[in-house]
């Protein structure tokens, strides 16, 4: 997701300078969000940090957060997604508005990440680690991740080859370099 959001990222920032865009990048990206993140991996984190809380109760107020964090995401994502089509559709979207709302899922899904790599998920590990008997409810490589599983679904396939493209041979590294 990292990747993704870098790419976004620097999207919004040649928005910034004014360059022209191929909103189609951006539209790819988003739908990705939408439709993986937030439809499959958000609610697969969910469970994992439910279980965690039973397992953890010192984690139930940074779970709890990380909740809320979750809808708040969904919501800051779909209202940037719905201005990234008006500009593909021809209607008139102000540049500051798009940029605001571009920076502002951004920022806010960093930060996410950040607190769960930081705090959450380091518990897990210990927890993990500690103790066979631990399950967590999910199995992150179940999951079916559309553009960066095991095939690129036809959807993605051209937001793929831009990732390709712009990252080279390192497009398979995680663009951890958070803004």
């Amino acid at each position: 997701m990292a990747r993704i959001l870098k790419l976004i990222s620097s999207e919004i920032d040649a928005l910034v300078a004014e360059e022209p865009r191929d909103f189609e990048v951006l539209d790819d990206a988003m739908r990705y969000m939408i439709n993986y993140a937030d439809k499959m991996h958000h609610p697969a984190e969910d469970i994992m940090f439910r279980r965690l809380q039973e397992v953890a109760p010192e984690t139930r107020e940074l779970v709890d957060e990380l909740f809320r964090e979750h809808q708040e995401i969904t919501a800051s994502g779909s209202a940037f997604y719905e201005l990234v089509k008006a500009v593909e559709y021809g209607d008139f979207v102000l540049r500051k508005e798009i940029v605001a709302k571009g920076k502002e899922y951004v920022q806010t899904l960093y930060s996410h990440m950040r607190k769960e790599e930081e705090n959450l998920l380091r518990t897990a590990q210990k927890l993990i680690e500690s103790s066979s008997d631990i399950d967590l409810g999910v199995e992150a490589d179940k999951l079916d991740d559309p553009l960066f599983g095991e095939e690129v679904q036809k959807e993605y396939q051209s937001l793929f080859q831009h990732i390709v493209d712009q990252y080279g041979d390192d497009w398979r590294h995680p663009a951890h370099t958070l803004v």
